[in-house]
């Protein structure tokens, strides 16, 4: 009788082993290899965060260039400014030296 419950918690035992071998595989399957893995989860918020610093980068951008807009079209003078610098437009009889540092 005592042989017989050995090979049963022996049997037992197997069995329950290739359960939890089986369920460990799974669950690294799952959480490794699937559509929905980690590593994935990991990089789609890295996206979504580089993805945010873009958008407030050129948010930022977009309100320079506008406040210059608004700057060029009231002011004479700084339209004629950035006219002369970086386009060098000059004004009739007038010559341009550039001067490089």
């Amino acid at each position: 009788m005592k042989q017989f419950v050995l090979k049963i918690f022996s049997l037992a035992k197997n069995k329950l082993n290739k359960y939890w071998v089986t369920a460990i595989i799974f669950i690294l399957v799952s959480f490794f290899m699937s559509e929905n893995s980690i590593f994935k989860g990991f990089s789609y918020r890295w996206q979504i965060h580089q993805l945010k610093e873009d958008i407030e980068y050129h948010t930022k951008q977009k309100e320079e260039n506008l406040q210059k807009l608004n700057a060029l079209r009231s002011d004479n003078e700084s339209l004629e400014k950035l006219a002369r610098e970086q386009y060098r437009m000059v004004k009739p009889n007038e010559e341009l030296f550039i001067i490089k540092e």
